[in-house]
């Protein structure tokens, strides 16, 4: 694993670097009008919540399965 995400940063970075996606990123976002990059940061930070909201969930779920197996072994 660790060779493999050796030869991504090796050969990936590079090919990055020649294409300036920094660049092409940085003209696309400031060509958005201030209402449309409002509504994108409003869409992420809803994105965002329900993912934490979903990791409570699954959290609470696997620590009361951990709860129950424990008592049926122990």
């Amino acid at each position: 694993m660790e060779k493999v995400a050796e030869y991504v940063i090796n050969h990936f970075q590079p090919l990055f670097q020649k294409l300036h996606l920094d660049d092409i990123v940085e003209e696309q976002v400031s060509s958005f009008s201030v209402s449309r990059q409002e509504d994108m940061v409003v869409s992420i930070t809803k994105e965002l919540s329900m993912i934490t909201c979903i990791g409570a969930l699954l959290g609470g779920i696997i620590g009361l399965f951990q709860g129950f197996v424990t008592v049926l072994i122990g």
